[in-house]
């Protein structure tokens, strides 16, 4: 393929991502539904919220407000992607009326990175930091800033970022556990781009550590953003340093590309198990994965973020006469 057909291919893929309005913030009916443009919102287990249980949360939270300013938290998240291994989500803690002074800049920022215009969000979330933010929103704009810097090609750059950023990460309890979830999937996969596969898997292992403390034991099952979050850093990393035999068992590959399949967004997830499937000798598994994650990647970031999986997809592409990947 020529430069000018890539060029080509992505700008066919950018015309599925819709314009979007900023004086909105839409809400995902559940994680498998998510739509471009969608907010997937998550509670402090890492489990997706409703948008009744969204609504019922919001309402609660003004009803309390104006009976009596009470303080009360209101933790959401916003999917960013599972390209490089992490649905970022967003915790903000509504916490008095005061702290709601930068939230329509913030909810800019977030509409534009839920619409995969990437670019924007970055600048706006750069602009965002210089102002005096409370400390649940301080750390979401770092955590997803580092993300968008992996999707745009600049994973030192990420990996910095987490680093200056880690004494605010460090804080909080909560939702704030969340928060350092997806901080040390960005991280894991930023390390994992840059070929520090050693450090990743480290990386990995500390979000799993976040994990359990979120949902109160390693043996508590995790919420489906948190599990869906774990299972992309884990294929993210192995296709990287192409090991598949540092996945779990076919079993539970298979589990998890039954649950891939039963959501409408990131498809990037299906790239990696197909990639798993083809390295274990199951190519029936893996053509199917593969065939089915187009349609579910608004903006194809692979290139960037996972080289040696992009080039592995696409040369199976044209093997396997798969549109949308050559």
């Amino acid at each position: 393929m020529t430069d000018d057909e890539d060029s080509a291919d992505g700008a066919s893929t950018a015309l599925r991502v819709p314009p979007v309005n900023t004086s909105h913030l839409p809400v995902a009916r559940s994680l498998a539904d998510a739509a471009v443009g969608e907010m997937v919102f998550v509670d402090g287990r890492g489990q997706a919220l409703t948008r009744r249980q969204v609504a019922t949360t919001k309402a609660g939270y003004w009803a309390l407000m104006v009976a009596g300013d009470v303080v009360i938290g209101l933790a959401y998240g916003t999917l960013v992607s599972p390209t490089v291994g992490v649905i970022a989500a967003v915790g903000i803690g509504l916490l008095t009326l005061f702290r709601l002074r930068h939230w329509p800049a913030f909810r800019t920022a977030m509409v534009h990175v839920a619409a995969c215009h990437w670019e924007e969000a970055h600048r706006a979330l750069l602009a965002l930091e210089r102002k005096r933010l409370p400390a649940g929103q301080r750390q979401s704009a770092q955590v997803v800033l580092a993300a968008l810097e992996s999707l745009l090609g600049q994973p030192q750059q990420a990996l910095d970022r987490l680093g200056r950023a880690q004494p605010v990460l460090a804080s909080g309890r909560g939702y704030a556990r969340i928060v350092r979830c997806q901080a040390a999937s960005v991280r894991a996969a930023a390390l994992a781009t840059l070929g520090r596969f050693e450090e990743a898997w480290r990386a990995r292992d500390e979000l799993v550590r976040e994990a359990a403390a979120a949902t109160g034991s390693a043996d508590r099952a995790r919420g489906d953003y948190l599990e869906m979050l774990v299972q992309s850093t884990e294929l993210k990393i192995a296709a990287d340093a192409d090991t598949p035999e540092a996945l779990p068992d076919d079993d539970t590959l298979h589990r998890w590309a039954r649950a891939a399949l039963g959501r409408t967004r990131f498809g990037e997830m299906l790239v990696s198990l197909a990639w798993a499937f083809h390295r274990r000798g199951d190519d029936d598994m893996a053509r199917h994965l593969l065939a089915e994650a187009p349609s579910r990647i608004p903006r194809w970031s692979l290139r960037e973020t996972s080289p040696r999986l992009d080039a592995w997809a696409r040369e199976r592409g044209r093997a396997w006469a798969i549109d949308g990947l050559t």
